[in-house]
């Protein structure tokens, strides 16, 4: 990857024009370290709800799962299911759980799977359990295959409600419970309106070359050799 640093952007080759961010967090207890880029056609599954599918733009190859294979070079195979989460059922007609078949199938060597805001209203006991079983589910199905989760996303207007760490917290000890990695991503959207659409909730294509700009250096912050 190059990137070149202009008035606070990165041009990051095959992506464009990325806002800079502050170092983000990384998993609890994992160093920042420097890692090597994995090798070309590394095979990439990635599981979370709109925003990795990219509800709302032209093209799912603008959403950040895409926009990261073509800047590592890795084989993405892209399962966001818009409306969907651990325990909410979405438009791909299942929940989280539902897609593992698919990931195994794509015989990768790293999951990334992400929690929802989509599972808000579910009572913390639901989605703790949900999210247990389906990373267990995952780990089974895939057990040499790195697991990494990532916490939720939240870009609407007014204050983060309660539940968003709530369901990244319990990722976090699903995930740890399969020896996998979590990372915290945090808000990079919160308070840019610019980088939403016009539901004030799903990223433009600026705002998905955010995310992919972030979440990459957090992964390799934590590690992950992405």
């Amino acid at each position: 990857m190059i990137a070149v640093v202009v008035a606070g952007l990165a041009v990051v080759a095959g992506i464009g024009y990325v806002a800079v961010e502050h170092p983000t967090r990384a998993s609890a207890g994992a160093t920042a370290t420097a890692t090597t880029t994995p090798p070309r056609g590394t095979r990439v599954v990635t599981i979370g709800d709109s925003i990795m599918a990219g509800y709302g733009l032209d093209s799912a190859a603008d959403a950040w799962p895409a926009m990261l294979g073509r800047v590592d070079h890795l084989r993405v195979t892209n399962l966001g299911c818009s409306g969907g989460g651990f325990v909410a059922v979405g438009d791909c007609d299942t929940d989280f759980a539902g897609l593992v078949a698919q990931a195994e199938a794509a015989h990768p060597a790293i999951v990334i799977v992400q929690s929802s805001d989509n599972d808000l209203g579910q009572d913390a006991a639901t989605i703790e359990s949900a999210t247990a079983a389906t990373v267990a589910q995952l780990h089974a199905a895939l057990p040499s295959a790195r697991i990494v989760g990532l916490s939720t996303l939240w870009g609407q207007p007014g204050d983060v409600p309660d539940e968003v760490a709530q369901s990244s917290a319990s990722l976090q000890r699903a995930v740890q419970a399969a020896h996998g990695t979590f990372v915290d991503v945090g808000q990079p959207l919160a308070g840019h309106a610019d980088l939403l659409q016009s539901d004030s909730e799903h990223p433009t294509v600026a705002g998905q070359r955010v995310l992919t700009r972030v979440i990459q250096h957090d992964l390799r912050r934590a590690g992950v050799a992405i």
